[in-house]
């Protein structure tokens, strides 16, 4: 079985396990939004936004696999970027971060802004007013930062993501680097039409069996805030499984692997 398709069997199966989940996020119902109807949830919780990024990380992952196995390893990269930002909202919103065990001010706004209607006028978009006050990406790495003090001192984690935000967003972007990466061959030409049989394309392999454990590990947390706790067993079974199949079982803490990598490059 090739990679990709090792991946997909695997997101097909997290798929499952989200089915399951379904049925504790409440009722849905068909209301008029605008000049259609669509389908919404009677009630908007926490728990729910982490399913649902949940859902929307299978699909972004499911399309990284369609587009390396024909080769757009620059495209990978942009939906990459898009499956990390869902996985760091799902943390973001494990545990209320403000005082007196509630949720922080950032983590209601977020809610806010995530469970808003695209338009407050939908049958004329032109005169619609509201506006999406977004949170900080920074506020939501600090918030990981904070999640995985027991592995890695809060700033180097929150310094972890920033760094991997911002080496992708070249991708979303089309920064120069980035572009620059479909140069190749003898003599050298833009592949603007997939880059298979290059070292992209293993390079990209790589990285997606990261992003797929990242949302394993991720999927056990959303199971845990819904309630659903029967699933959290088989959820880990899945993700040991993965690891072993993969061969990325960690063999350190994140800690001092993160402590070799500094004493290597150090000044």
């Amino acid at each position: 079985m090739s990679t990709e398709d090792y991946l997909a069997e695997t997101l097909q199966r997290l798929e499952h396990f989200y089915a399951q989940m379904d049925k504790s996020t409440g009722n849905l119902f068909f209301r008029n939004v605008g000049p259609y109807m669509q389908f919404r949830h009677e009630t908007l919780t926490e728990s729910l936004a982490c399913y649902l990024k949940g859902i929307k990380t299978i699909s972004t992952l499911n399309a990284c696999i369609v587009l390396l196995r024909h080769g757009y390893a620059q495209e990978v990269g942009a939906l990459c970027r898009m499956a990390d930002d869902f996985c760091n909202e799902i943390f973001f919103l494990l545990q209320p971060q403000g005082e007196n065990g509630n949720f922080s001010n950032d983590q209601v706004r977020f809610l806010e802004n995530f469970y808003q209607e695209e338009f407050d006028k939908p049958a004329d978009p032109l005169r619609s007013t509201q506006k999406r006050e977004t949170v900080a990406v920074k506020r939501i790495h600090a918030t990981f930062g904070k999640l995985a003090a027991g592995e890695l001192n809060p700033s180097d984690a929150q310094e972890l993501l920033r760094t991997t935000h911002q080496a992708f967003s070249g991708y979303v972007h089309g920064a120069y680097p980035h572009i620059m990466e479909m140069c190749g061959g003898n003599p050298p030409r833009y592949h603007v039409s997939g880059m298979l049989h290059t070292p992209r394309i293993e390079e990209w392999r790589g990285q997606l069996i990261g992003y797929v454990q990242r949302l394993i590990i991720a999927s056990v947390f959303v199971a845990r805030k819904l309630g659903v706790t029967d699933l959290e067993a088989p959820l880990r079974s899945l993700l040991e499984e993965f690891e072993k199949a993969t061969g990325t079982e960690p063999v350190l803490k994140a800690s001092d692997l993160l402590a070799k990598y500094k004493k290597k490059h150090a000044p």
